[in-house]
């Protein structure tokens, strides 16, 4: 990589002195020789972007965008790539990590090869594409319940921190200086100071308003804190592009948390901007906290580039509910696009119905064509996005795609009793995912995600009655009236629709 940008760079030297010669034979002054330079040194770089952009065989739509953000903003258009678009993975991030092997092996002696008697896993197929596609394996003896909203999550994380004994691990994207916060910032501190093991990971962006300090009183009671891909420079930083996303927490290696809620009380409906916040989490027991454990743990090794004895923190437990959970985690340097290839699978596998709630619909080619496919297949699909947004740009652009899905029979509901943040989706009444990944190119592609596919009619009804509960607060969009918006609705949603694939 040096070797080639040295290369690089000499080769625009050579150019550079070859049209300085030509410059000063033609008798110009030292500035108009220096900002000719300049010029053609610009123009170079930015036809050689362009053609690294064409090479490197990316979504085609993206290229498209990024080509024509060139034309219309030559000089912003180069900044925003060299710092936003260039793709970076993550093991050109991070250097010399050491070797995760050890917890890789203990996850592995904890997983059964075939299913306990009596467990038939519902849908093979997709268990294998997970685990093929480089997620974890299914694990077979666990307990799940679906936690709907702020409110009664954070009642059950709270009481399991405070009966945490010997760790705690959290890993989140957003954790904020309110009330919320510094109430769980004060449990982690008294478990501390009690001998248990604290440790945080929050992600450098989520985090980048955290009050600075926010952490030194659980420090000083002996937790360990890290961010994951810092930054330094927020506009000036090429890993801005890379977000840790996930929501995880594990205490004592029994009971495991993940889905959409951050930590603030936003969450719990308290923000000025929305009065409600509709979200879904969820509690596991037994086997996949294995999974969550060792995805934590990755995240803390890669974080601080220090090995981490993982012995004591896959406990034997008694959970025997014979329950199939895969969890699924999907990273920048993910070889198949794992949550990408997860939510194709989950909308071209539904025989029946498929509902999918989600804030952000933003879907890559593939995945638009296979909720066409599966609704022109007579499949009821619905969709379930907010109506009251939280980004406007990203509203609109999802407002975009609603009329070629409406053409093919999916039907659209906007909710409207707050914002609805919850990322869950159901298959017949077969499997559902719940997690931290939206149906955008960003969760799709760029985020680091997790998910937990669970196999359980129980959960999906429960998951089912509340996505009907949603839709009495939701209205859905009449495709008949939807062409008649203003013009400027139209304009702001084709102009956001162009710029999805970079948002």
């Amino acid at each position: 990589m040096k070797r080639n940008s040295f290369v690089f760079a000499l080769f625009i030297l050579i150019i550079a002195v070859a049209f300085g010669s030509y410059f000063l034979n033609m008798g110009l002054n030292p500035l108009q020789l220096t900002w000719r330079v300049i010029v053609v040194i610009f123009l170079i770089d930015l036809f050689l972007i362009a053609v690294v952009i064409l090479m490197e065989k990316r979504n085609p739509y993206k290229t498209i965008a990024w080509l024509l953000i060139f034309i219309a903003f030559p000089i912003g258009g180069y900044i925003l790539y060299t710092f936003f678009g260039r793709d970076i993975r993550r093991d050109r991030v991070y250097k010399d990590l050491p070797d995760f092997g050890r917890c890789s092996s203990i996850l592995k002696a904890n997983q059964p090869k075939t299913p306990p008697r009596g467990i038939t896993l519902p849908c093979p197929r997709l268990s294998a594409l997970i685990e093929n596609a480089g997620a974890m394996p299914v694990q077979y003896r666990n307990n799940a319940r679906v936690l709907t909203n702020g409110p009664s999550t954070f009642r059950e994380i709270i009481k399991e921190l405070k009966k945490a004994k010997h760790h705690i691990h959290m890993e989140y994207y957003i954790i904020r200086d309110d009330k919320l916060g510094r109430h769980i910032r004060e449990i982690l501190i008294d478990r501390a100071k009690h001998g248990v093991e604290v440790r945080v990971l929050y992600d450098g962006v989520g985090c980048l308003k955290l009050t600075k300090g926010f952490f030194d009183p659980l420090k000083e009671a002996g937790g360990e804190i890290e961010v994951f891909l810092p930054i330094k420079f927020p506009f000036l930083d090429y890993r801005t592009n890379y977000r840790n996303h996930r929501k995880i927490l594990i205490v004592d290696g029994r009971v495991g948390f993940l889905g959409g809620l951050n930590i603030g009380d936003e969450y719990l409906g308290k923000s000025r901007a929305f009065s409600f916040w509709r979200d879904t989490h969820i509690k596991l027991e037994g086997d996949s906290v294995y999974s969550l454990q060792a995805i934590f743990l990755q995240d803390w090794t890669s974080a601080t580039g220090r090995g981490i004895d993982c012995s004591d923190y896959f406990p034997a437990h008694n959970v025997t509910t014979p329950k199939p959970i895969q969890i699924v985690a999907s990273s920048p340097d993910s070889k198949w696009d794992s949550m990408q290839k997860l939510y194709v699978r989950l909308v071209s596998m539904a025989r029946n119905k498929l509902y999918i709630t989600t804030p952000y619909l933003i879907p890559d080619e593939s995945l638009l064509t296979a909720l066409k496919i599966s609704s022109l297949s007579g499949v009821d699909v619905r969709l379930l996005v907010p109506g009251v947004p939280d980004k406007k740009i990203v509203h609109w652009a999802s407002r975009s795609y609603y009329q070629e899905l409406m053409e093919a029979g999916v039907r659209v509901y906007e909710y409207n009793r707050g914002f609805i943040h919850a990322k869950v989706i159901q298959v017949d009444d077969r499997v559902a995912s719940v997690g931290t990944a939206n149906l955008d190119i960003r969760s799709l592609h760029l985020g680091f995600e997790v998910n937990a596919i669970v196999y359980d009619e129980e959960v999906v009804r429960t998951l089912e009655e509340d996505f009907f509960r949603d839709l009495k607060h939701s209205v859905e969009i009449d495709p008949e009236t939807w062409n008649e918006r203003p013009l400027r609705k139209h304009l702001a949603e084709a102009t956001a629709r162009l710029f999805s694939p970079l948002l």
